[in-house]
């Protein structure tokens, strides 16, 4: 008897070279990731804005303001109402709130301190809010967000590569991966691990290809209270 074979070809989503191309790198920190599943970055939340406004930015510090010690001004990253790429430069007013005035901001994923004084970087905690949440904080001597969360700007579409998530006790701790699309989609889990005391992560081979305007997002929960960290990678191509 004769067995034949055959392999059915496979098209894996791949990177177009034409295209332009930028790799992005995000890292989130939470210091007290508990039994319920929190958000791994500075605040443990993800706020979703559904209408764009200016960024108020304030510190807990009146050494963080343009002639102080600390922070003189901020760079913020996020899109604007469109979805669209933006990043403002912010000069700090120490605990009175600066804003970002005429640009506005749908989402923030990304905020660093670019100048400071004598002290080298910010004193206090800066926070970001829109229309009174909060949605990004730089903690004191920090210089820059720990934020686990990302959303694709319009006319990209991002290629997720890898992670690798932290833990600092030794504790079991469950990860989720989840992603959220544009116009009221729900939160999906797109990946989920397990760890007990030991970093947890993985290089997809095939890269996950994720639209335009999904948000994602890394959230933990651990055994007892716990510091938990994540870095992530993805390329994101201009279509």
């Amino acid at each position: 008897m004769v067995m034949s074979f055959y392999t059915k070809r496979i098209e894996f989503p791949s990177l177009d070279n034409s295209k332009p191309t930028t790799h992005v790198n995000k890292f989130g920190y939470n210091t007290a990731i508990g039994s319920s599943y929190e958000v791994i970055s500075d605040l443990g939340t993800d706020p979703l804005p559904t209408t764009a406004a200016a960024v108020s930015i304030v510190s807990s510090s009146s050494d963080d303001a343009s002639a102080g010690v600390g922070a003189q001004t901020v760079e913020v990253q996020g899109l604007d109402a469109s979805y669209n790429l933006q990043t403002s430069i912010v000069t700090m007013t120490g605990t009175s709130a600066a804003t970002t005035g005429s640009d506005t901001y749908l989402r923030v994923f990304r905020m660093k301190v670019l100048t400071a004084g004598t002290n080298e970087t910010n004193v206090g905690n800066i926070t970001a809010s829109i229309g009174g949440t909060d949605i990004a904080r730089i903690s004191a001597d920090a210089g820059q967000t720990l934020m686990g969360i990302y959303t694709v700007p319009a006319n990209h579409t991002a290629f997720f590569k890898k992670f690798q998530v932290s833990i600092s006790k030794n504790q079991e701790a469950t990860v989720q991966l989840r992603t959220k699309t544009f116009n009221n989609g729900a939160w999906q889990v797109k990946g989920q691990f397990g760890t007990f005391a030991a970093a947890v992560g993985y290089d997809y081979v095939v890269p996950l290809r994720i639209e335009e305007k999904t948000d994602i997002q890394f959230r933990a929960k651990a055994g007892a209270t716990s510091e938990m960290g994540v870095v992530f990678d993805l390329l994101l191509q201009r279509f």
